[in-house]
Formats: C-alpha cells, sequence, structure tokens
C-alpha cells in the first residue's frame, strides 16, 4: 500500500485528526462498522451523497478502536484482506499500486467514500503536503509467506502403493522451499504443519494460523493419487478456490507457481484447477494447493523419489511467490519455523541470483552442483564443492547407502517396521535401507519416549 495513500486519507477523513470520530472513537478514516466487527461502536451523524439525492445526514455506526494504530492496522487488512468470495477483493486494484493518482482513483471505484470529488481531493492533499516522498522504498515492505506440507506422516491413506509417505515427499518441497525464500529480502516465512510430520495439525488450525499471521499468500504443498493402485496416469496440477475466474489474485499466483513445478519435477502438465478445499477457501488471501505429481503413477513416482528433483520443486515453488510478491534476492530480513543449516549451490557465493537451490544433505547438494555445473557453498560462504570438478577429499564425504525400495523385506521385518511406524520411531519411508547414524540416533530417542516402548 502506498504510504501517501494512507496519510492522505487520514488528513482528508479525521480534519488532520481533530476530527469526533478521531478523537472520540480513535477512527482517523471514517470506517464504518459494517459486518464482522465484534468491537465497539460510535454512533454519529455522518454527511453521505448519492446520485438522486445529492449530500443528505443520517446517523451511521462506526468502528471504535482502542488506539491509532490499531485503526491503521484494520485500514490496511481491509484492504488486504477484505475478500468476498463471490465477488474477490474488491480493493484489490489498490494492492502494489505504485502511481497515487491511480491509487486514489481506484479506492473511489473500489466504494470506499461517496463523495464523487473524493479521488481528487486525496490526489490534493498528497501533492500539497508533498506526501509522496514516503512512497519511495515501498517494496521493502515485508511481505508474509504461509507454507504447508500436506497431511502427517501417518495419515491414513496418504501413502504409495510401495507404502511411502505423501508427507516425506511434501516435507522434502516445503524445506527446500523456505530455504530459498530465506535467501530473499523482506519476507517473513510460517510453516504451518507439524515440521516432524507426528501430527497431522487440523485444516482448521492451519488457515486460522495463517490468517493470523495476516500472511499475504498461502501454499499448501501436496502430491496426488487416483486409484492407489500403480497405473500409467499423472502430472502436476495446482488448484485456487472455484471458480478460479473469481479469484483472481490466487490465479496470479498460480500462474507463477505451477509452470515452474512442471519443469521442475519433468512432469507432464494437468493445469491450474478451481476446488472447494479448505485450504483455499478459508485463506484470507491468495492462495494455492499443489499437487506435484501422483503417487500411484508408474510415471511420475521416479521423479518424487528423486530427492533432488523434490527439492528443485521447492526452490522453485520458491521462486513462483518471489516474483508474485516482488521479493528481490539479497541480505534477506527473515523469521522462519526453521533454523537448520543449508548448503547452498549457486555459481558464486555472492552471485545470489544464480542459486538453484538450499539443501540440509550434503549430498544432494553436490550431486545438484554437478548436474548444473555450480558449486557449494556453506552457512558461513565457504566453498565446499566445485561444481563436479573438484572432489571433496574422502574424509569429509560420507558413503551414501545402497536404497533398494522395491526389494520384498521378509515377514518379520514387515511386522517390526510396522510397529516402530506406528509408535512414531520411523516415518516409514524406505524400510529396505540401511540406516545412517544420525538415523540411529534419531530412532532411539523416539523410541525412549515412545509410551508403547516404555
Amino acid at each position: 500500500m502506498l504510504p501517501s495513500l494512507l496519510l492522505a486519507q487520514g488528513i482528508l477523513e479525521s480534519a488532520s485528526g481533530t476530527s469526533e470520530l478521531a478523537v472520540k472513537a480513535n477512527n482517523l478514516f471514517g470506517i464504518k462498522k459494517g459486518s464482522g466487527w465484534s468491537g465497539e461502536v460510535y454512533a454519529k451523524d455522518s454527511k453521505e451523497w448519492s446520485a438522486d439525492r445529492g449530500w443528505y445526514s443520517a446517523v451511521s455506526e462506526f468502528r471504535r478502536y482502542p488506539s491509532y494504530a490499531e485503526c491503521v492496522e484494520d485500514l490496511l487488512h481491509k484492504y488486504t484482506h477484505g475478500l468476498d468470495w463471490e465477488k474477490h477483493n474488491r480493493y484489490a486494484a489498490v494492492i502494489d499500486e505504485t502511481d497515487y493518482r491511480k491509487a486514489a482513483q481506484a479506492v473511489f471505484a473500489a466504494g470506499y467514500a461517496t463523495d464523487p470529488a473524493y479521488p481528487e481531493k486525496l490526489i490534493k492533499v498528497i501533492e500539497q503536503y508533498g506526501l509522496s516522498k514516503y512512497d519511495e522504498g515501498v517494496s521493502s515492505v515485508v511481505k508474509k509467506v504461509a507454507i504447508d506440507a500436506g497431511h502427517g506422516m501417518n495419515t491414513a491413506g496418504k501413502r504409495t502403493p510401495a507404502g511411502e509417505r505423501e508427507w516425506s515427499f511434501n516435507d522434502k518441497v516445503v524445506r527446500a522451499a523456505i530455504a530459498e525464500l530465506n535467501t530473499y529480502s523482506n519476507v517473513e516465512v510460517l510453516r504451518l504443519d507439524d515440521p516432524t510430520g507426528r501430527t497431522d495439525v487440523p485444516l482448521k488450525t492451519r488457515t486460522d494460523r495463517a490468517n493470523a499471521f495476516k500472511a499475504d499468500v498461502l501454499v499448501s504443498v501436496h502430491h496426488n493419487a487416483m486409484t492407489g493402485r500403480w497405473g500409467n496416469h499423472g502430472g502436476v496440477e495446482t488448484f485456487t478456490y472455484t471458480p478460479v475466474s473469481r479469484n483472481p489474485k490466487s490465479k496470479a499466483l498460480a500462474d507463477r507457481v505451477h509452470p515452474k513445478i512442471v519443469q521442475a519435477m519433468g512432469l507432464g502438465n494437468r493445469g491450474i484447477k478451481g476446488g472447494n478445499l479448505h485450504m483455499v477457501r478459508e485463506f484470507k488471501g491468495s492462495a494455492i494447493l499443489t499437487e506435484g505429481g501422483f503417487m500411484d503413477s508408474n510415471i511420475d513416482i521416479k521423479a518424487m523419489r528423486n530427492d533432488a528433483k523434490l527439492m528443485v520443486q521447492g526452490v522453485a515453488i520458491a521462486q513462483g511467490i518471489a516474483e508474485y510478491l516482488g521479493l528481490q534476492k539479497g541480505q534477506a530480513e527473515t523469521a522462519s519455523s526453521g533454523g537448520e543449516k543449508f548448503y547452498r549451490v549457486r555459481k558464486s557465493w555472492t552471485d545470489a541470483k544464480s542459486q538453484v537451490g538450499a539443501f540440509m544433505s550434503f549430498a544432494i547438494a553436490k550431486k545438484a552442483a554437478d548436474d548444473a555445473g555450480l558449486n557449494v557453498y556453506d552457512e558461513s560462504g565457504k566453498l565446499v564443492h566445485s561444481g563436479g570438478k573438484k572432489e571433496e577429499p574422502k574424509k569429509e564425504e560420507k558413503p551414501v547407502e545402497k536404497d533398494d525400495k522395491h526389494a520384498k523385506p521378509s515377514a518379520s521385518l514387515q511386522k517390526e517396521f510396522g510397529e516402530a511406524v506406528e509408535v512414531g520411531i520411523t516415518d516409514g519411508t524406505y524400510p529396505n535401507r540401511q540406516a545412517t547414524r544420525a538415523e540411529v540416533a534419531v530412532m532411539v530417542l523416539r523410541g525412549m519416549e515412545s509410551k508403547k516402548w516404555k
């Protein structure tokens, strides 16, 4: 939002803070009670205008605020989150407008005021007091992103025909997306699901958190299924709330994210669709739900079992979000629910724009760097691997165990593994692979915490 517009509205609506509403109700903008308001109300005579009656007086109820700050916050929320799912946000044209003249016209066109001279009055105030100087650097305003991995690791039915958990795919994508977003300036990220996957956080809790966070966008990451049996179907699809045509800002977000996922996964394109899905219906902002491939597809599962592709999918989602929000690469002023350390794959440490991903696994980062001919840097900016041309010393390289995902385990092993999954000792991914020392340590700790094993 342009500061000049907000300042001009405050000056005009409150007579520079001297109006009755400003003094007795801390209401600087003449915001009426409207629907959905549960706070205090202040009733007074107000001047209204209509084409058939001209100017006339009427008693109206206005919102009463505890402070000016809460009044300003409410106005901003009205502009950015005042969504009517039947008509979409009527203030959409005001958001991100960089010309104060056009913004003034857009506010009036959206029905903020009835006075036909309202735009001209706003423009006059802006120019009289030189308020446009406060519009410089508007792009540095912090944007907020809410993201989640769909379901939990033990949610019933959310598995491949081979037993791999959907959450294990979703989680890798989300972690990579958060890491990539953290390379941009002026963005805050909130993860809505349980990062351990043990709890399938209720959908209402997720959207309530996103709305309370006042996120600008919400992205819910999923992977699809059709019949639960292996088949040759497949492809990537992205959902907004139905119908798509009435959610233009969500559609704009999908337009930037969806093609990048298709390219990252190298799978078919099933398009952008509308759906009556909770995550995109209940969030009061731009929201999409992504399906990065089909878990029961003989074709798609090959890409989904490739951790590097999942990481690149996460990077693609983040880059689409960044394009939509107008984020710039740089020393990010971020707040994230993460805290993990990542290996960054880019041309050079100072060339952040060349980055293709940030990975927790050095082995995955190394492979991504080798494939792209780039380098790997640690958190401090130290070069730890050079594009496949200079191998790391063997003492620093941990061998990657063979992952035989298709070998059939014995009946006893299946039983023991099933018990371990049920009590949360392991997430159920890759049951036939020999565990690393780190994984064993985590499983031991989980076992000690398990009520069943106690």
